[in-house]
């Protein structure tokens, strides 16, 4: 089958959940020696292209959008786009396509013309949904075009889908898997980290990973940042040993000034909770979040909203016991004191109570790292997440659903 993948999200220009789900499935389509693939990744330089086996990747500037960009440019961008879309699936028959996140992650005229294109070409196209639709255009943009399939990172968005007005009959769950070849309990070097951090052995490490910007908006309180920055607050005084990571994911260069500003604005939380000598706030490659994990000792994310969360996984599978909020699809990973402690958003004491209990109560902590590699070997490796959700591809694609 020839398949063709668009996102507006590239690891080689970002760092989230989207940019490793994205490598995960270019390295998971190499692999697949019946599959044809094709990738359309943006990029802020030039446009090129790059081939590994049976897997070709289009870097295209025209969907990498600068800021303050008139309405005539993104037309103009969106236009070249899909004469770009039309040449690739003539030049390598593609037979299905599935845009990644189109309702927010690129104007409306991405999704319009991407739609008339497949039409004309009469192949099924998918729309891959990372994000909630919350504006009342992006959820038009769902329900009224030619979507053949809309595929669902979890049950939580699948829902919010359906509660909005998406048929049904179109609607799937497709989660998002870990590469456990690379996030496994194996990766647990605590001095390694410790050492780079300039840490010192004894030491302990309350981990955080997240974006802080969602396009050109702060996530600050979202994220449940703020709420973990006043429960560290609470413990630091009497655990002079503990520290705070507060792992932030790389921006796309488009968005550095936004960045900064919020940035800047998290230090400042920070300050104003007089926890500056037991903070870190760091930038980590791709490649270094395994080491990231496996270091650390405790994993919290307190959003008030995630559609997903793969860096509970992520957290699982190094073998760190984790603390996520009842909210979203947190709750379709952590199943409450069975392999983490799901906790009410936007309560900092009970936060810090958790934290506190993973710290010292070492018989929940082993029954949670244990429970929580097998809640990712059972049903979150990228192996089986992309092997289900490839052959729902090539289903759509022969007409059987």
């Amino acid at each position: 089958m020839n398949i063709l993948f668009i996102s507006p999200n590239s690891p080689r220009e970002s760092i989230g959940g989207i940019e490793r789900y994205v490598i995960n499935l270019i390295d998971y389509c190499k692999n697949q020696s019946q599959l044809k693939t094709t990738v359309i990744l943006p990029t802020f330089n030039e446009s090129y292209i790059e081939e590994s086996g049976n897997v070709t990747i289009y870097f295209d500037k025209n969907i990498a959008l600068l800021k303050n960009i008139s309405g005539k440019e993104i037309s103009e961008k969106a236009h070249i786009f899909s004469n770009a879309v039309e040449n690739i699936i003539v030049k390598h028959k593609i037979e299905i396509i599935c845009a990644e996140n189109f309702h927010v992650g690129l104007p409306a005229a991405y999704s319009l013309l991407l739609n008339m294109v497949a039409g004309l070409h009469k192949i099924p196209l998918i729309l891959r949904l990372h994000s909630f639709a919350v504006k009342d255009l992006q959820v038009e943009l769902v329900n009224q075009l030619m979507w053949e399939k809309i595929s669902c990172v979890s049950k939580s968005v699948t829902g919010d889908c359906f509660q909005k007005g998406a048929d049904i009959n179109l609607l799937s769950t497709d989660y998002l898997g870990v590469d456990t070849n690379e996030f496994n309990k194996n990766t647990k070097t605590g001095y390694q980290l410790r050492n780079n951090l300039n840490l010192l052995p004894e030491n302990k490490i309350v981990l955080t990973a997240t974006r802080i910007i969602h396009g050109r908006k702060s996530i600050l309180q979202e994220k449940g940042l703020i709420n973990l920055i006043q429960a560290f607050s609470k413990l630091s005084p009497r655990y002079p040993d503990l520290r705070l990571l507060i792992a932030v994911a790389k921006p796309p260069d488009n968005l550095k000034t936004e960045f900064d500003r919020v940035y800047e604005i998290l230090l400042g939380y920070i300050r104003l909770h007089n926890i500056e000598a037991k903070t870190i706030v760091k930038m980590f490659k791709l490649n270094e979040m395994p080491e990231v994990y496996g270091g650390s000792d405790v994993f919290a994310l307190p959003s008030e909203n995630e559609t997903f969360g793969q860096v509970f996984t992520e957290a699982m599978a190094c073998g760190l016991p984790v603390i996520g909020t009842k909210v979203g699809g947190i709750p379709e990973i952590i199943s409450d004191s069975y392999n983490g402690y799901l906790i009410p958003p936007n309560d900092s004491s009970i936060l810090a109570q958790m934290i506190e209990k993973l710290m010292n109560d070492r018989s929940t902590r082993n029954r949670f790292i244990k429970a929580g590699i097998k809640t990712v070997e059972d049903k979150f490796t990228s192996e089986k997440q992309l092997f289900n959700f490839v052959k729902m591809l090539e289903e759509t694609a022969s007409g059987q659903v």
